[in-house]
């Protein structure tokens, strides 16, 4: 099956060639589209937050509290896909152990403050605080995935590492300058694929969760908005989960866990996020 497989795939990329000749022009939008947002609305609200949060990454290993616990705070404070990169990078050094890798996988393929804050509420939703309120939300069942698996309990003494101040902010400098590369590439991929399925029903209602930026930002304005952006930022999309799962792969970690915990937060985000909401308003 799998040799078929492999036999398969470079006939369909030949007729997603042909499809791109003929549609060219709809997939040049596309491109113009994903580049707007990403230049104008996405990495104007992360990019000063990718720069702190790469520093935040490192130099929290030194703080005298358990290794996981960092590596999920690690995770909110950054958005995905910094957060699971920052636990790739606990587990490449032994500071967590690979049973931990696998269940903290759940818990922290999150979206940051900024996002939330800055581009979902501000941006999409028109509200900082509702953005706040899918922060809120999102802590909360990510906080629920990372006690029922347990990790919290499994201990690994380590010597907290003193790091210079310099090297570390360069570092995150230029990881962030890479981050804000790939996820404008992963933002255009998917709107010459958003802007060559447009026309099917209700294509607005279910493209963030192919990609999530393109998909917030398409969302009708009406009374189910909110609801549905709670539902996308659940599960990330598509994009979020190649982008995070390439970490994983080259760590040779399972999938299946990030997968399963993106599912339980998209289900069960959207009807906490109202209950947030009927109770902050």
């Amino acid at each position: 099956m799998k040799k078929y497989w492999r036999m398969t795939v470079p006939f369909l990329l030949l007729f997603l060639l042909v499809l791109l000749l003929v549609f060219g022009e709809q997939a040049g939008n596309g491109v113009q589209q994903g580049l707007t947002l990403a230049v104008q609305s996405v990495l104007p609200a992360l990019f000063p937050a990718m720069v702190l949060c790469g520093m935040v990454g490192e130099l929290a290993e030194s703080l005298p509290i358990p290794s996981a616990l960092t590596v999920w705070i690690t995770s909110h404070l950054c958005g995905f896909p910094l957060g699971i990169r920052t636990l790739t990078q606990a587990s490449r050094r032994g500071i967590i152990n690979r049973r931990q890798a696998i269940r903290l996988t759940a818990a922290c393929a999150n979206a940051s403050p900024a996002f939330l804050i800055g581009f979902t509420g501000e941006t999409v939703l028109g509200s900082a605080k509702e953005g706040l309120i899918l922060f809120l939300g999102q802590v909360l069942l990510s906080g629920v995935i990372l006690l029922a698996g347990g990790t919290l309990k499994e201990k690994i003494e380590r010597v907290p590492e003193e790091k210079p101040l310099l090297p570390v902010l360069t570092r995150s400098i230029s990881a962030a300058a890479a981050g804000a590369v790939t996820l404008t590439a992963y933002i255009t991929v998917f709107s010459v694929i958003a802007e060559l399925l447009k026309g099917i029903p209700l294509f607005p209602y279910y493209y963030g969760f192919l990609e999530l930026s393109g998909g917030l930002a398409a969302l009708p304005d009406n009374e189910l908005k909110f609801f549905f952006a709670a539902a996308i930022i659940g599960f990330s999309g598509v994009s979020v989960f190649l982008q995070n799962a390439s970490y994983l792969i080259e760590e040779r970690l399972p999938l299946m866990p990030l997968l399963a915990g993106k599912f339980f937060c998209g289900i069960c985000l959207p009807p906490l996020a109202l209950l947030l909401r009927r109770f902050f308003f």
